[in-house]
């Protein structure tokens, strides 16, 4: 936590999570496809009107398709549903326990991590949990995660590619608004990969390290500890499917940012707009979470306060996020309205690489 939460700097787990029930059973068609009888999950693409539900079963013929080779932007899977605590599925009982005994820290239940869980059940927060399952080449394009959240990414099946930006600097091929309500970008990773592989890897030799951007390769098994605030991309390497759980959540590190972003950034606040029944909605988000906060960790929510800018650059007050790093290629494709949005505990050894644009991995 200290040397890479607290810092804001993203991290590679390397077999956090390689003893999970899951990274064993997940691996098995047969497996998934009795855990999951009768159960649909959404699937979208960067190329697809809207999103499609699926069962596991029509999904994973799809990923072991030809056709889907011909796809410049493969279905994803990301579905938010089938992993929340209120359902306690089998799929969530194949790793929820394992969490809880490998990476303490990231258990929801921990009470000084994950502070969304102060709004309540699962329903009255923002969407925080996925499972996430996709064929080789799908992946998704890049994103700042929702809300001012960190993020942790466990890889359950296949191996995933990763590519960051810091915060300040706009990956190229990214047109943010200069208030971060749209972003115009490349309809999916591939095309990405295509036109501005070169201008990323330029900015790959950036002799400043805190701009600098790092990449990495997630082995099943590993969990990548994703920062509020950084630009990233994924794309899935392996077939015929790769599976991986991601979890969004508060921390004190993140917390002012947080209280920050819901109390001036409304319109950006995204997770919960269409469960208006269920979901504290934007317009309540800050007031409700600040009034948990202060019932439950009162020198938190003074300690948050009392921080009077944005301690992360992604985000500016003024709404001038005066960037000058982006490219100046031609904007992308796509313009997308709140797009913010996928064993045994051992001593943990640093291991950190010579090359400095690969991020560290710290063994579990």
């Amino acid at each position: 936590v200290r040397r890479y939460e607290m810092l804001n700097r993203p991290v590679v787990l390397a077999g956090a999570c390689e003893n999970w029930r899951a990274t064993e059973h997940w691996k098995s068609r047969d497996y998934l496809l009795k855990q999951t009888k009768d159960l649909t999950f959404r699937a979208t693409s960067g190329t697809a009107p809207f999103a499609a539900q699926f069962t596991m079963e029509s999904y994973l013929d799809y990923c072991e398709s030809d056709e889907r080779l011909l796809e410049e932007a493969p279905l994803y899977l990301f579905d938010r549903s089938a992993l929340l605590d209120d359902n306690n599925g089998p799929l969530r009982r194949d790793y929820y326990p394992d969490l809880q005994e490998s990476c303490p820290y990231f258990d929801p239940t921990a009470g000084q991590h994950d502070l969304f869980r102060l709004l309540g059940n699962d329903q009255r927060r923002p969407d925080h949990t996925w499972l996430i399952v996709g064929p080789k080449r799908s992946g998704s394009s890049f994103h700042i995660d929702p809300n001012a959240t960190h993020a942790w990414n466990a890889t359950i099946v296949g191996r995933k590619r990763w590519i960051f930006y810091p915060p300040g600097r706009t990956p190229p091929g990214i047109f943010p608004s200069p208030d971060g309500d749209d972003v115009a970008m490349p309809i999916s990773v591939g095309e990405w990969l295509t036109k501005y592989w070169d201008e990323h890897r330029q900015n790959m030799m950036e002799s400043n390290t805190d701009m600098k951007p790092l990449e990495c390769t997630a082995q099943a098994g590993d969990i990548v500890f994703v920062p509020h605030g950084w630009w990233h991309s994924v794309i899935n390497l392996d077939g015929p499917y790769n599976i991986a759980i991601t979890h969004n959540y508060v921390s004190r590190s993140n917390l002012s940012n947080v209280l920050r972003f819901l109390k001036t950034k409304q319109s950006q606040i995204s997770g919960c707009r269409d469960r208006p029944q269920t979901a504290v909605q934007p317009e309540r988000l800050y007031d409700v979470f600040r009034t948990a906060l202060l019932d439950t960790h009162p020198q938190w929510a003074k300690e948050a306060e009392a921080v009077h800018d944005w301690t992360c650059p992604t985000w500016k007050d003024n709404q001038q996020r005066g960037d000058t790093t982006t490219s100046n290629n031609t904007p992308g494709k796509r313009s997308n309205k709140n797009k913010w949005r996928n064993g045994k505990k051992r001593k943990q050894q640093p291991q950190d690489y010579e090359n400095n644009s690969i991020l560290s991995k710290v063994k579990r």
